[in-house]
Formats: C-alpha cells, sequence, structure tokens
C-alpha cells in the first residue's frame, strides 16, 4: 500500500483573524485533539502532525487518508470551532503528495508567512513536530519529511538573503509605534505574555532603549525570569487592570481562550492618564485585546493582520531573494522523492546481494574441491570466473530466448542498460 502525504489546512492568506481565531488549538490540547482524530480515521493507521499558530491551523497526515476521512475531519473542525461547515470550505486547503512537500519545504523557509522570510516559523514546525513526536502520532514518513525540510530551511538561508532582508512583526510594530510617539526613549513598554513572539518583540524593543520595562505572565515564575533577563519589572497578570494606565505601549501575546484587556479596562487607563494615547500591539490568536477597543479614541490597536498588511509593502524588495529560494526548494523536492525512491529499492537490492552471495559461496566451495582433486590453480581460477559469470548472465540470456519479438526489445535495452553496454560498441 502507498504511502502519501496530505495537508488540510486554514491560513492568513484566505481566512480572517476571527476565522483563525476559532480554529486555533492550543498547544496544550494538541494530543487530545490527536487522537481525538486518530479514532475518526478508519484506517486508524496514519502518522500526523498538527500545527495552530497565529497564522494558520494545518494536519499534516502520512498514510491512507480516504475521501470519508476528510469529511470527518471536516466534521470535527466545524464542532470545534462552532463554524458551519459550508463555510470552512471556502477557506481551506488540501494538499497532497508533491505539493503537500512542497507546501511544508516553503513553510519551513518562510516562504509561506505573512513576514517573508521569518524565521519563526520554522521553530514553531519543529516544535509541533517534537510534539508530534511525544504523543506517539510521528512515524518514519513524517519525520523524514519535516526533517528534510528544515534541512531545506538551513540551506535557503544560507545561500540566499531570504532572512536578512525579511521584516519581522516585531520591527514592523516599533516603526508603526515610532508614527506615534517619535521614538521610545520617552516610553514605558508592558509585555503581556512569556512565550516566543514576546521574548522576540523584547529584543527588538530593548534595542530602542525605552524609558522602562515591565512584564506580566500568568506563569510568575516564567515571568520573572524573563522580565530580569532583559532588565525589567514583573507585576502579576492579577494586578493587569490597576497597572495598565502606567504604560504607553502594550504588547500582548498569550494563550488565552478569552480576551485580557476589554473596553472597559482600556477606558479606565485613558481617564487615568487623561487621555494621553496607548499602543496597543496584539499578536495573540485568539486575540488578547477585544476589537472594539480600537473604536475609543487615542487608542491605536494593531492586531497581528493589521501588521500583516504592512508587511505586504516590503514584499517587492524581497523578490529576488524569493525567486532563489524557490529553486532551492525544487531541487529539493525532486531530491527528496529520488531519495524515497532509492531507499523503496532497498529490499530488491539486498535480494540480488544475497543472490551474489548464493553464487559467490558455490563457486568457491566448487573451486576448493578442484585444487584437492590436483588441477591448476590458474584453471581453479579461471573455472571460478566463469562459473560466476555464467550463472549472473543465465537468466538474461533465457529471458531473451524465450520472448516474442516486441518483449525482446524492451529486454534487450534493459540488458544493455543494466550490464553497461553501449550500443555504438557491438
Amino acid at each position: 500500500m502507498d504511502t502519501t502525504y496530505l495537508i488540510l489546512g486554514i491560513n492568513h492568506k484566505k481566512a480572517s483573524l476571527e476565522l483563525r481565531e476559532k480554529i486555533n488549538i492550543p498547544q496544550s490540547l494538541i494530543p487530545r485533539v490527536q487522537n481525538e482524530i486518530q479514532l475518526l480515521l478508519k484506517s486508524n493507521k496514519s502518522e500526523q502532525i498538527i500545527l495552530s499558530t497565529c497564522n494558520r491551523t494545518e494536519f499534516y497526515f502520512s498514510g491512507v487518508i480516504s475521501q470519508d476521512d476528510l469529511e470527518a475531519l471536516m466534521d470535527w473542525i466545524s464542532d470545534f470551532s462552532k463554524e458551519e461547515k459550508e463555510n470552512l470550505m471556502k477557506f481551506t486547503y488540501l494538499l497532497k503528495g508533491d505539493d503537500a512537500v512542497a507546501h511544508i519545504f516553503r513553510l519551513a523557509c518562510g516562504l509561506d508567512s505573512m513576514a517573508i522570510g521569518e524565521p519563526q516559523i520554522l521553530g514553531q514546525l519543529k516544535s509541533a513536530t517534537k510534539l508530534a513526536k511525544e504523543s506517539g502520532f510521528l512515524g518514519n514518513e513524517l519525520d523524514q519529511l519535516t526533517q528534510r525540510a528544515f534541512n531545506v530551511a538551513k540551506i535557503v538561508r544560507s545561500k540566499t538573503d531570504i532572512g536578512k532582508q525579511s521584516i519581522s512583526l516585531a520591527v514592523l510594530s516599533i516603526q508603526l509605534t515610532k508614527r506615534i510617539f517619535g521614538n521610545l526613549s520617552n516610553c514605558r513598554v508592558l509585555f503581556i505574555g512569556a512565550g516566543e513572539m514576546i521574548r522576540l518583540c523584547l529584543n527588538h524593543v530593548k534595542e530602542q532603549n525605552p524609558r522602562s520595562i515591565s512584564l506580566t505572565n500568568r506563569d510568575a515564575e516564567r515571568g520573572k525570569i524573563l522580565a530580569k533577563e532583559f532588565g525589567g519589572d514583573y507585576f502579576p497578570l492579577s494586578s493587569l487592570n490597576a497597572e495598565l494606565s502606567k504604560y504607553d505601549i502594550v504588547y500582548s501575546c498569550t494563550a488565552s481562550s478569552l480576551p485580557l484587556i476589554g473596553v472597559g479596562t482600556i477606558s479606565t487607563a485613558l481617564k487615568k492618564r487623561k487621555n494621553y494615547p496607548i499602543v496597543c500591539i496584539d499578536l495573540a490568536v485568539p486575540r488578547d485585546i477585544e476589537p472594539e477597543v480600537k473604536k475609543l479614541d487615542n487608542i491605536f490597536l494593531f492586531s497581528i493582520d493589521d501588521l500583516g498588511a504592512q508587511v505586504d509593502e516590503n514584499l517587492k524588495t524581497r523578490m529576488s531573494s524569493v525567486k532563489e529560494a524557490e529553486e532551492i526548494i525544487k531541487e529539493n523536492i525532486i531530491g527528496f522523492f529520488n531519495w524515497k525512491k532509492n531507499r523503496e529499492n532497498i529490499p530488491l537490492i539486498t535480494r540480488i546481494q544475497d543472490k551474489g552471495d548464493s553464487i559467490k559461496k558455490l563457486e568457491i566451495k566448487l573451486a576448493k574441491k578442484r585444487l584437492e582433486n590436483g588441477i591448476s590453480i590458474e584453471e581453479v581460477l579461471d573455472g571460478l570466473a566463469k562459473g560466476i559469470t555464467n550463472k549472473f548472465l543465465h537468466n538474461a540470456y533465457k529471458t531473451l530466448n524465450s520472448n516474442t519479438s516486441e518483449e525482446q526489445e524492451i529486454t534487450e535495452m534493459w540488458i544493455k542498460k543494466i550490464y553497461g553496454i553501449d550500443s555504438n560498441n557491438e
């Protein structure tokens, strides 16, 4: 039974932030979701990885996935997201075989990201692969595919400028903030969360020498460690409403299923600030800040999609690097499938080697007997060589003589190819 690759997904290119929020699967739930999905599949033997980030939720499979399985999966997504299946179908994509491999290679290289060339998605894909392995859903096929994708990403970043020219969401958020405050030297900045995205933003904001940095997080220990690393202060998340008015810029990216900051909280903070502006950068999916906040005066709220729209403007300057990366990916797709094909031939190669060993052992045994009977070593060696040669060529002679004329032409072609016979030197 042939193994195939299949990807079912939804991402920022077609789906709105509201829809992506509904389908987003928190990392803590993924092992349970994988078990649920595995029970849905009729074959119940497929490998799977689930990647769920701010910009996409994708299901990777290797194995026999039928149309009934896909229908069952769409039903599950509909139930999970509380979204009509018919509506979901408008925004989901299904990729198989070569297309699936091309997608995961492009994804690992950052070519399918909102910010072209950004490296964060590679780390997220590695984490998803690790989680699948720990949960028992990563087998040889998906492991080989993802490892090759990681290697392709490494090649692309070393041979092109795709990463150097990428404008990350963190950098772009600083550019937008500077339009409002000029520079960050007099700004107090608050970070809500302690994940990879917050760390990335902290790195860039720290370089701007803001007046102060503070951090709050549900996991206090983790939050305190990260705040200390960047020379910032920490306060518990329960104090967020009381502390919010002190900050000019707020970055938020948590795994909360409900908004942490609502219209009322922001309104109260603005009154305390005497309507001095607040810039809010909400990088979470689902969102940490209620979207209605944007309607308030003196609030500048940017969601991940708002930043993505700005990123598109910078794409033209990176097109040459994108083309170079696409060529590398194309070559590696061919190389990957050739490698897989060669691996499929290993059992046949082993059988050929076993056949050769069997002939060799038989002829050596006969040669020893002839030596014991006093036959000269030259004659024995000549007989040994002829015996091995004749036994290997026997089936070729037999097949040539037993086929029809049409079959004989095909057989002749393959015999010449296998034995390296040049037709021009006959």
